[in-house]
């Protein structure tokens, strides 16, 4: 069934995300919400995943038990991935900690914390349509199906989502486990040259990319090449670039935040591009200790951007002795990938 919003819900949480959907489809939304949408014989993920891939927004019923959902923090995740919308709609007095922390921080949620639920759902139903609205049209895709940057509105600003523009200024919490990314705009900068594998640095691999983006029968091409990736320490403060210490060892009894900056440079594509590199944090064992999207918006007329998150606490202590990597990826290839070690 075609459908424009997905339902995330805890099991716990049935009965109301049931009265969000007859309520959005009482006015014309159509929704799609497991278990009633999933066939006989599908596949759970993979129709999770599909239902989430062909939404226009997700709509997350937030409470305690929807917080402790691995499930539905793995819903969150795919549709900020894809670009989804999301709207929290939050119906228990508790806030968001771990991974929803870091997908919800920046969102705006609804609150339904009174008792009049018929209230909330009809605000709920009133802005996921202005929402919907706002975002109609045929979007155009990158080859990856991540919509396209829009060529209106504010150029800096970058967000996980595809409806949020603004960000909050980075005044952070003072010990969030995952800090959410700072965006910036570089100065114009020095010649590169160009060659099918770039190396930079101790342990660092740059590899030149293509983004497309194809729009009602025309198609848009540009290379971008990632100049560096680099790593610094901080507090919850990120320093401006002029300030940064960049650095390849960290001390574990004095490290904070340790943060990863990749510049690209690129011709300028006369049009706002939208180039969200996956980056994924390593122990030497393979293991995964973050993974994080760095969502460049990057401006027509920009000849180089940069962009960085960090990961780490306020506090040092997060981070153990050994050698981390960190891979970050456009579409399914690694483009920029470094090392770091963390010393006792």
């Amino acid at each position: 069934m075609a459908h424009d919003v997905f339902i995330s819900h805890s099991s716990q949480d049935q009965a109301t995300a049931l009265a969000v959907v007859n309520a959005l489809e009482s006015n014309g939304v159509r929704c799609w919400i497991a278990p009633r949408d999933i066939r006989a014989g599908d596949v759970w993920a993979q129709a999770i995943v599909e239902a989430i891939a062909a939404s226009r927004a997700l709509v997350l019923v937030f409470s305690a038990s929807a917080n402790r959902s691995g499930h539905v923090v793995n819903e969150v995740d795919a549709a900020i991935r894809k670009g989804v919308i999301v709207v929290p709609f939050r119906i228990e007095n508790v806030m968001p900690d771990g991974a929803m922390e870091f997908h919800l921080r920046t969102r705006h949620w609804l609150d339904a914390l009174t008792p009049d639920l018929a209230h909330h759902v009809a605000e709920l139903v009133t802005t996921t349509k202005s929402l919907l609205g706002a975002a109609a049209g045929p979007a155009p895709q990158t080859e990856f199906g991540v919509p396209a940057a829009k060529k209106s509105g504010p150029l800096v600003e970058s967000t996980d989502s595809g409806f949020h523009v603004k960000l909050p200024k980075p005044h952070l919490p003072k010990s969030p486990k995952v800090r959410r990314l700072l965006i910036g705009a570089g100065a114009a900068g020095a010649a590169i040259i160009l060659i099918s594998r770039l190396v930079a640095g101790s342990g660092s691999t740059l590899d030149p990319f293509e983004v497309r983006e194809t729009t009602a029968g025309s198609e848009f091409r540009t290379t971008i090449r990632p100049r560096s990736i680099r790593f610094f320490e901080s507090g919850s403060t990120i320093p401006p670039q002029t300030q940064r210490v960049y650095d390849g060892s960290f001390i574990a009894s004095q490290v904070r935040f340790i943060n990863t900056e990749v510049w690209v440079d690129l011709d300028p594509p006369r049009r706002e591009l939208y180039v969200p590199l996956n980056c994924t944090t390593f122990d030497g064992s393979g293991g995964v200790i973050a993974n994080f999207g760095l969502e460049n918006r990057i401006k027509a007329d920009a000849t180089n951007w940069y962009n960085q998150l960090g990961w780490g606490r306020q506090a040092p202590g997060s981070w153990k002795p050994g050698v981390y990597r960190v891979d970050c990826a456009y579409g399914g290839k690694v483009v920029a990938s470094g090392r770091f070690k963390v010393t006792s």
